[in-house]
């Protein structure tokens, strides 16, 4: 058994990459990395009881070399007996669509064509042939385009169903590997090409860094990724922690921070805790530029209160909250089941309705809360719920005007970021309820009340962010 199958079999065993039954997916480009990991993994397979299958994907950037490729990727796993699928996407044009670099487009193709492959032919995981001399190259690359601690370990053993079995093997012994083994593979000829800012660092700046410190460099730059990742996990265990005292998910989605308790922390743990916040709300690891948590974390303090990230992402300061959104909710509308339980579209709650006898319901006037008691008898049906429009009125319990519910959320001090997804509830006459907040006077239940509903909302008032 050569190095490099031992140390892809000691990363398997120290990481727990693989186990038992697993079915593998590898991205397979037939360059070097990914068919040294194609050949270590088929070594391993019988061994530790996993399967595998491979995955080309066509970026359609290279369209003379692509078909040679192809065939060559096809031919290795006829040969291994590893199932063979191409996957393709027009990179440049998605990369003009979205007004990104070809590099970002294509990096995010690979990571969702990978991902969609691997459920299409029943894989559990995704090995990818990242090696030491990427998390150089891209630990370089982060520093000099500007990153903050979480963004310098990228590159990580495991990292939910992606494995990265060669993460601290270097590219030369990838290289010996292969030849020893008179193992072919292609070369990606763009690869050579210093247009791009990677491939700049690899061609150009790498090799000056080695004539001048050696090759120990790859060796001091992994142990300062380890160190990073190590105080990572503990410091992001700690943020997650605080986040979930401080913030809360909106029934639309939203993530509202107490803004009281966030000011009062340290400057580091505020940025992990946005960090946090973008990461979650955006559904995507590495949201949030140095420049973005930064604007955000003087928010509070600036005379403009609201911001729009690049990203689609929107963070308001509003009272004693920040809110971070990107979308306007949109309650439709929707009849309610007068004996049973609607669930609303566009935000995460129902509303349960029920009629009893005036004995069994509270007298009490409610003036607040998640569940109310009005009078059935002065309804008039259907009911139905919605969002808030501009112009609706109520008389609020206790009053017998009108009054504006925007001029009712601004007199409680109701931030206006979040007013969209505070469902209305209306008869035929006109408002019942203003979830959450106040019932329609005209509806209240008095010692001549023959017939109670009883309408609760369930659901996601505010949920702790976890």
């Amino acid at each position: 058994m050569t190095d490099i199958i031992k140390k892809v079999e000691k990363n398997i065993l120290e990481y727990n990459l693989i186990s038992a039954g697993d079915k593998i997916l590898v991205g397979f480009s037939g360059g070097p990395d990914s068919t040294a990991l194609l050949y270590s993994l088929k070594k391993l397979s019988r061994k530790y009881d996993f399967a595998l299958a491979a995955c080309y994907i066509n970026h359609k950037i290279r369209p003379r070399a692509v078909k040679n490729e192809i065939e060559f990727c096809r031919n290795i796993c006829v040969k291994l007996k590893v199932p063979f699928s191409v996957i393709e996407a027009d990179i440049p044009a998605h990369a003009d669509e979205l007004k990104i670099s070809m590099e970002e487009a294509g990096h995010r193709f690979r990571k969702d064509a990978l991902s969609y492959m691997a459920g299409e032919l029943g894989c559990n995981k995704i090995a990818l042939g990242h090696h030491l001399d990427d998390l150089v190259e891209t630990i370089l690359f982060r520093l000099i385009r500007g990153t903050g601690p979480q963004g310098l370990n990228p590159i990580r053993p495991i990292d939910n169903n992606k494995i990265r079995p060669l993460y601290n093997i270097s590219r030369s012994e990838i290289e010996q590997y292969l030849q020893k083994n008179k193992i072919e593979s292609v070369l990606d000829r763009s690869n050579l090409r210093s247009k791009y800012s990677r491939n700049y660092i690899r061609n150009k700046i790498i090799p000056a860094i080695e004539r001048h410190f050696g090759d120990r460099y790859r060796s001091s730059i992994f142990n300062f990724s380890r160190i990073l990742t190590e105080e990572n996990h503990f410091l992001n265990a700690l943020a997650r922690e605080e986040t979930g005292k401080i913030a809360s998910l909106t029934p639309g989605g939203k993530i509202v921070v107490d803004l009281s308790r966030f000011t009062a922390y340290d400057v580091w743990l505020k940025r992990r805790i946005i960090k946090i916040l973008l990461e979650r709300l955006s559904g995507r690891r590495g949201t949030g530029s140095f420049e973005d948590i930064d604007r955000i974390m003087n928010l509070p303090d600036s005379r403009i209160k609201a911001l729009n990230l690049t990203n689609g992402i929107n963070v308001a300061a509003d009272r004693d909250l920040l809110i971070f959104f990107d979308r306007k909710i949109t309650i439709e509308k929707s009849p309610l089941n007068i004996n049973g339980i609607t669930e609303l579209k566009g935000v995460d709650i129902r509303i349960k309705c029920s009629t009893v006898g005036s004995g069994k319901a509270s007298l009490k006037k409610q003036k607040q809360g998640r569940k109310i008691n009005i009078d059935y008898s002065k309804l008039i049906l259907p009911l139905y719920a919605r969002g808030i429009k501009k112009g609706d009125s109520f008389s609020p319990l206790g009053m017998t005007k009108t009054k504006k519910i925007g001029d009712y959320l601004t007199d409680k001090k109701i931030s206006r970021y979040i007013r969209d997804e505070i469902p209305v509830l209306f008869d035929q006459k006109g408002v019942v309820w203003l979830i959450g907040h106040q019932i329609s006077n005209r509806l209240k239940i008095d010692e001549s009340t023959q017939k109670v509903l009883t309408i609760e909302s369930i659901g996601n008032e505010t949920a702790g962010i976890t």
